[in-house]
């Protein structure tokens, strides 16, 4: 309620209590009649309704300067009449009573509507039904403490006074308190807002307000045909075709008129015996029109509320489903939802391409055959399947599987799986299932496990070799036996021990950085960079280089490169015989240039001119010393690089060729 006071004091001052307690007191001058007996004759003007809209809009509490003006008002009001003070005072009380109770009610019961505490109209059927038993509470309260008060203070007992001031201040608070309301909340809310028409035209309106002038005229004109409750078709209409603030608009000039005419013994409801009757009998039907308009036009507002919140729940469910189609479509990942009928509910296209099969094709059957076979290519237990132990309500995270697929190789897929809440019309377990191809990642951990092993192990012997000839060294010199021949063999023992751990962590570092270092190309003279090479190797007469064609390549991996292959065919010859190695390029194919280094070593074992190149393969591991890794780096820099290299048999004697292609230089 704070927040909607502040609404309120926003467009009504101080200046709307002196103004309504003075409205108050013209009114009862305006319709003073000399016949009017008895409690509720006052209360023939709008009091109930002006002092409930007044309260509400002014944020008014139950002790507040309102509530003093009130009672002033009603109480000079009633002394206009012509009622003792006594009287006064009584019915006084009674007017104020009844409107605290009423405003408590209404933000008690209707807090979210404007005026009561919230800002929202009223447009919906049960608001509306709350807001006229807080409406009929509060007037039947003041009607009966007003009707206590007339006999206490008269010792009189008028027939029908107390049911006279219910009807009326009903009838006026029903009329009054509705449409300022309404009013209040149009004006203050924020643009744009619902139009008044509610979708109906102008044209319509003239026509509803020419039907309506036109049933008035039969009805009060042809007063003694009962022609008064036909009025209700217009008040149907209002309500059916236009806003709420139009129809309760509607229902007060109407009521307003009925009311005036029968005042002015006009009319249907003035035709009975008694006066007060027909008064009663007026506010009565104007209180029907009302709630009759009010309630086709909230139920309409309600409707329409409901079926605009429907559309944009369609709306976005629709823009949902598409963002999660984009982004299932866009996956890398395979995508399944199975059941435990084996239906696939849901996939995308990756997991149509992970199989190598059509969207039509993709069966849990189907699924099962292709992907049966653990990482290591050992068979999978049906049971142990990532779909299965889904479906049975396991979470499975990352199990390493084989899928096969037609025309490629068996690939490695990291499989996760989650169960899913279940079919709610047929009972049905389901289950997400994720693919993601982890081949590479599988290699790489390969490829680490059969590194460590391989570092274990060469690092381990030359280690065992160095602390066993120290430990001959030192048992040695505890005897005092050691002579200069026996420890320089010692010492070359160690030394050369030593000198392989060396070149093992060498071909280690290299080996990481083949993968990891950035590429700085630029032009390379092939032909300078052997004879450095050679050099440093002190193998100038061992080392023929021909002429080559620069090539466009980063030097420091390129001369790692050309190191490794010069080398090996340094290292691997025959015993006895003397290393030959010649180098040779030419511009070809076109972009490229082709490198031969060609030597007379030992050569490549039949069948594995393709295995040399794998990390740690040792084609002659048990004559020769070696990491495995020297051509594995070779070939890792030069595919980096964008060429190829191969390695075959020398045609023109023994020993091996191998042929690297790389970019030319175009400069």
């Amino acid at each position: 309620m704070p927040g909607d006071r502040k609404a309120t004091h926003a467009i009504v001052g101080p200046g709307v209590t002196v103004g309504c307690a003075a409205l108050i007191v013209v009114l009862a001058l305006g319709i003073h009649r000399a016949d009017a007996v008895g409690p509720g004759y006052a209360s023939a003007m709008p009091i109930g309704g002006l002092a409930v809209l007044w309260f509400l809009v002014r944020g008014a509490r139950v002790l507040s300067p309102e509530t003093v003006v009130l009672a002033a008002a009603v109480f000079v009001g009633d002394l206009v009449l012509g009622s003792e003070p006594a009287l006064a005072a009584v019915m006084s009380l009674a007017v104020v009573v009844q409107t605290l109770l009423t405003v408590v009610l209404l933000r008690r019961w209707c807090p979210g509507l404007w005026g009561c505490g919230g800002d929202r109209p009223l447009d919906r059927p049960r608001v509306l039904a709350r807001f006229g038993a807080a409406l009929v509470l509060g007037m039947a309260v003041g009607a009966a403490l007003a009707t206590l008060g007339w006999v206490s203070v008269t010792g009189e007992h008028v027939q029908l006074g107390g049911v006279l001031w219910f009807g009326r201040t009903l009838c006026s608070s029903l009329l009054v308190v509705t449409l300022g309301l309404l009013v209040g909340e149009r004006l203050t809310s924020a643009r744009p807002r619902p139009p008044l028409l509610s979708g109906a035209r102008w044209y319509e309106l003239v026509a509803a307000i020419a039907f309506t002038l036109g049933m008035y005229v039969l009805a009060f004109w042809f007063e003694q045909l009962p022609l008064a409750f036909p009025l209700l078709a217009a008040t149907v209409w209002f309500g059916l075709r236009f806003s709420t603030l139009l129809s309760a608009a509607h229902s007060m000039v109407t009521g307003v008129v009925t009311l005036g005419l029968t005042m002015a013994d006009i009319g249907p409801f003035a035709a009975t015996e008694r006066e007060d009757l027909g008064y009663l009998l007026a506010g009565f039907y104007v209180a029907t029109l009302v709630v009759t308009g009010l309630g086709i036009s909230t139920g309409r507002d309600e409707r329409e509320a409901l079926a605009a919140e429907l559309r944009r729940t369609q709306e976005e469910a629709e823009y949902q489903a598409s963002v999660r189609q984009a982004v299932i479509g866009s996956m890398n990942e395979g995508l399944f939802v199975l059941d435990d009928s084996g239906e696939v509910l849901l996939h995308n296209p990756a997991a149509a391409e992970i199989f190598g099969l059509s969207e039509d094709d993709l069966t849990r059957e189907v699924l099962a055959s292709r992907s049966d076979r653990w990482a290591d290519g050992t068979p999978m237990p049906p049971e142990e399947r990532p779909s299965v132990r889904a479906l049975l309500g396991e979470v499975v995270r990352d199990v390493e599987i084989l899928v096969s697929a037609d025309g490629v190789p068996d690939r490695v897929m990291s499989v996760s799986a989650m169960p899913l809440p279940r079919d709610a019309a047929r009972r049905r377990a389901r289950a997400l299932v994720l693919f993601r191809d982890a081949t590479a990642e599988h290699a790489r951990r390969e490829e680490l496990a059969a590194f460590a092993g391989v570092v274990a192990h060469d690092l381990r012997n030359p280690l065992a070799a160095i602390d066993g000839w120290t430990e001959m060294i030192a048992d040695e010199l505890d005897a005092g036996a050691l002579d200069a021949q026996l420890a320089r063999e010692f010492v070359s023992r160690v030394r050369s021990s030593s000198r392989r751990m060396r070149e093992l962590i060498r071909d280690l570092l290299a080996h990481a950085t083949s993968r990891a270092r950035d590429l700085d190309v630029s032009r390379v003279d092939v032909t300078t960079l052997v004879r450095e090479i050679a050099a440093a190797r002190h193998a100038e007469k061992q080392v023929t280089c021909e002429p080559v064609p620069p090539v466009l390549a980063d030097p420091v991996l390129i001369r790692q490169v050309l190191d490794n292959l010069v080398g090996n065919a340094l290292k691997y010859v025959a015993p006895g015989t003397e290393p030959r190695i010649v180098v040779r390029g030419c511009a070809h194919p076109p972009g490229f240039v082709t490198i031969l280094v060609v030597d007379n070593g030992i050569g490549i074992p039949e069948g594995e001119e393709e295995q040399i190149f794998d990390e740690f393969h040792r084609a002659h591991y048990r004559d020769y010393e070696g990491s495995g890794l020297g051509l594995s780096i070779v070939r890792r820099i030069v595919t980096r690089h964008d060429g190829t290299v191969t390695a075959r048999r020398n045609p023109d004697g023994p020993g091996s060729t191998f042929e690297v292609v790389l970019p030319a230089y175009d400069g």
